[in-house]
Formats: structure tokens, C-alpha cells, sequence
């Protein structure tokens, strides 16, 4: 397992390393135009990193077991989550953001719950299903009681509105559902009624219609949404197989929108070519291997669920956000985890792989415990 860690470790500081060589020159002329300063996102960037190398930190020492022995913190997080995306709608603490209301005004600092929901949502469910058990397969314990707890979430986060992260927060509470053993066709009833009412919300936003429509007809559908894509994938074309060179991007000069938050794969793709572009996607592949690898051996039921929804948050963001930069998927804001600008997003990725590390510390321990025991009886039987 100390291979595992280890790889792991070392392709997030990879990633992260990456991430901030991105971010000097995709931010730099949007940072020039905003602040005079081209610099100002990349020094912001590398404040939210030294938090999260503190959240990681934390993250690795604090002790798992401690959200099914300790009712009381589970549902304080779940509380202080709530209460913080009720707070965004709140005016001076809350503020909108070109449409919606998704940030939380701390001083100079702003925070985004809707973060702290899909954590929360893996953590809510990981010890729900921990601590029911073989009830699992109930109708009420094993999905009313849990998909009421999903739909709170997810409703506030429709309110925002902040779509890709009532998606992220739907996939994994559902996936976490399926693999604890709820049955079938109750995530099938939940799920047609969840996918329904979120497509009514999307039908009745034109906004919305219209980057499914740039998804489906391309330029011909003549909306911004196309546009974007038509950039995006212009960098990439651009690049070529070795890219045209560090800072030299052309997409960043205002021509691809949210070139350091978003669509920063993109800009990668322009400046360092097609190696980067599947070097990248070959990171995450390694983050999901190894985070299965840590669900798989981990040392009880909570540890598995944990694991397993972690990096599920981990790699479904980064495959949509890859996904919808390619033109893949239709357009939708969701950051690519530890390279996108944007510190609420590094620090909870940053937690979720603390978390990784925690339950592969305790797989270590727990297998040295095993062989102790092992060789303990082998010797009492000779």
C-alpha cells in the first residue's frame, strides 16, 4: 500500500506542479486587463495551495473512524454545508456571480459551498450506509432516508443555480447507494425522478438549451456556447503533437473564454501539444487506479465507501471537465481538480485526497496487525 500512497502523492504534486505552470500563462493577459497585475491569479493560486497542503495534512492524521463514532460531527458538517448554501442567497454575505448565487463573501476571501456539498454528500452517504448495514436493501432506510438527504442538497444547489455540481453531487450519492447494495430498481426510481426534474429545469432555461443545442449542431447553432467550443478546439488544432511552446498561446488572448478556470486543459493542449493533453489524462487514470486499489484493501466497510467516493469526485470532474473541453459533452462549468484556477475546488480536492491517504494509512496499519496476529498463532501452535 506505501506504493500505492506514494504514487498517488506523486502524481497529485504532478498535476498540481502543472497546474500552476497553466495558470501563469493562461491567466496572464485576463489578470493584465482586470487587475494590472498578470500575476494576481497565480499568487492567489499558490495562497489556496498552502491551505490545502494544511487541509491535506489534517486530512491524513484525522482519524476516519471518527464520522461513525461521533454522530454529532457527521451531521454538524452536514449542518454547517446547509447553512452555507442558504447563506449565498443572503445579501452582502452572498453575492451573484454572472447569474447566479454561488459564493460566500469572507473579507478579502470568497468561498463556494457548493465545494463542501459534493465532499459532504460522499461523507453523508459513506456513513449512512456504514452504520445501517444489511438494512441496506430496505425501501426506507436503504433509499428514502438517504435520497431525502441527497435531494436537500441537490435542491439547494438548483436554486444557485449550479447545475454541474447538483450533477457531481447526484453521481456520487447514487453511485455510493448502488455499490453499498441499495437495490435496483429503487436507484432507478429515484434516479428517473431526479433526471426529470432537473431536465424540466433545463428545458425552461433557454441558457441552458442553448449550449445543448451547440453541443448537437456546432457552429450552426450560431450561439456563444459554440463559439467557445469552436476556440477551445482550435488550441488543441493549434498545438499539434508538441504544442506551440510555453506562453505562446494564442486562445488565451480573449479569444477562449475562461482559459484559466475551465477551459484550462485546453490552453495545455495549445502550448505543450497532444503528449500533454494524454499525459494528463493519464494522471487521472493513475489517481483511479490507485483509489480503487485503496477502497478495495481498505480495512472496513466506512473506509471502502469513503475511498471509493472520493475518487470517484476526483475523476468524474476531471473526465466531464475533459470531456466538455473536447466537445465531448455539452458545455458545462465544471473545474479540472488541481489545475484549474479557483482555491474552494483545490482545497476540497486537496481533502478528498488527505482522505485517500488516511485510508491507506490505516491499511497499513491494519495488514501489519494482521501478520502480528498470524505469526502470534503460528508460534502458540508449535
Amino acid at each position: 500500500m506505501r506504493k500505492t500512497l506514494t504514487t498517488l502523492a506523486l502524481t497529485v504534486v504532478a498535476l498540481l506542479g502543472l497546474g500552476i505552470v497553466l495558470l501563469a500563462t493562461a491567466s496572464a493577459v485576463r489578470a493584465q486587463g482586470l487587475y494590472a497585475d498578470p500575476h494576481f491569479f497565480v499568487r492567489r493560486q499558490l495562497m489556496w495551495l498552502g491551505v490545502s497542503f494544511v487541509v491535506v495534512f489534517a486530512a491524513t492524521r484525522f482519524d476516519y473512524h471518527w464520522w461513525k463514532e461521533t454522530p454529532a460531527l457527521s451531521v454538524g458538517f452536514y449542518l454547517m454545508v446547509v447553512t452555507a448554501l442558504l447563506l449565498v442567497f443572503v445579501p452582502v454575505i452572498g453575492s451573484k456571480v454572472k447569474g447566479s448565487y454561488r459564493w460566500l463573501n469572507l473579507g478579502p476571501l470568497r468561498m463556494q459551498p457548493s465545494e463542501f456539498a459534493k465532499v459532504l454528500t460522499v461523507v453523508a452517504m459513506s456513513v449512512w450506509m456504514d452504520r445501517i448495514g444489511r438494512c441496506v436493501r430496505q425501501f426506507w432506510k436503504g433509499a428514502v432516508f438517504p435520497a431525502f438527504g441527497l435531494v436537500v442538497i441537490a435542491g439547494l444547489l438548483v436554486m444557485e443555480p449550479d447545475f454541474g455540481a447538483t450533477m457531481v453531487v447526484c453521481v456520487a450519492g447514487g453511485a455510493l447507494m448502488f455499490v453499498a447494495g441499495t437495490r435496483i430498481i429503487y436507484l432507478l426510481f429515484f434516479g428517473v425522478a431526479g433526471v426529470s426534474v432537473v431536465g424540466a429545469f433545463v428545458l425552461a432555461n433557454a441558457n441552458r438549451m442553448e449550449r445543448i443545442t451547440a453541443w448537437l449542431h456546432g457552429e450552426e447553432s450560431g450561439s456563444s456556447a459554440a463559439y467557445q467550443l469552436k476556440q477551445a478546439l482550435l488550441a488543441f488544432e493549434n498545438g499539434g503533437p508538441w504544442g506551440v511552446g510555453f506562453n505562446q498561446s494564442i486562445q488565451k488572448y480573449n479569444y477562449l473564454p475562461e482559459a484559466h478556470t475551465d477551459f484550462i486543459y485546453a490552453i495545455g493542449g495549445e502550448e505543450f501539444g497532444f503528449i500533454f493533453s494524454i499525459s494528463v489524462i493519464a494522471a487521472y487514470v493513475v489517481i483511479l487506479v490507485c483509489g480503487m486499489l485503496i477502497s478495495l484493501r481498505a480495512p472496513d466497510r466506512l473506509g471502502r465507501f469513503l475511498a471509493f467516493g472520493m475518487t470517484l469526485l476526483l475523476v468524474f470532474q476531471a473526465a466531464f471537465n475533459i470531456g466538455v473541453v473536447t466537445g465531448c459533452l455539452p458545455t458545462k462549468g465544471l473545474a479540472l481538480p488541481f489545475m484549474s484556477y479557483g482555491g474552494t475546488n483545490l482545497v476540497t480536492a486537496m481533502l478528498a485526497i488527505g482522505t485517500l491517504m488516511n485510508i491507506g494509512r490505516h491499511v497499513d496499519v491494519f495488514d501489519e496487525r494482521l501478520h502480528t496476529q498470524v505469526v502470534k498463532n503460528a508460534t502458540i501452535k508449535l
